[in-house]
């Protein structure tokens, strides 16, 4: 009996043993397969470390007037100035309590940065499907001015639309050359 016991207590130290190897064995090949994985993602996702916050600039209605406030959003890719101005596009989400800065039918054509300058060139929508006054217009310039200044690397922003310079989007604000977020 003692021997069975012996014997038994022997192979649950063989059976740990090589249940042990068989752990560190797939560690290490765990480890060299996200190795590979990495190796062949592109760059940029490579930095790409999971959903980041931009920060947006919507309209919050009051009885007495339209103010812009800034709202915290998750992106859906890396944050750069192209997904968070996406993201102002989107405008807010459906519990919240604010108005869509820019209309949700303009579509981002283009999006150059050159010596802290953003050319932001957008769809015909942005002014056909802009409703409001004076207040609301300066509202949407000065949300994408805004929302694209939060980024170091721009420091001034022109408008565009369908590629070309326009005087307003909706007649109240000059939006002729670049803008900061002081004019």
């Amino acid at each position: 009996m003692r021997f069975l016991k012996i014997v038994a207590l022997l192979l649950i130290l063989a059976a740990l043993l090589w249940g042990t190897l068989q752990m560190m064995h797939l560690k290490t090949e765990i480890a060299s397969l996200e190795e590979q994985l990495q190796r062949s993602k592109p760059e940029e996702q490579r930095r790409y470390s999971g959903p980041e916050k931009a920060l947006i600039y919507l309209i919050r209605e009051t009885p007495a007037s339209f103010e812009l406030v800034p709202v915290s959003r998750t992106t859906a890719g890396p944050l750069n100035p192209f997904t968070s101005l996406q993201a102002l596009i989107n405008g807010p989400l459906a519990y919240e309590n604010f108005v869509e800065s820019v209309p949700h039918t303009t579509e981002i054509l283009s999006l150059e940065i050159e010596e802290k300058t953003a050319k932001a060139n957008f769809s015909q929508e942005i002014v056909t499907d802009f409703v409001g006054g004076s207040s609301n217009e300066a509202n949407l310039v000065q949300a994408i001015v805004n929302t694209l200044t939060e980024f170091p690397e721009i420091e001034q922003v022109q408008i565009l639309v369908e590629g070309q310079e326009i005087e307003s989007i909706g007649g109240h604000i000059l939006i002729l050359g670049p803008l900061t977020r002081d004019n």
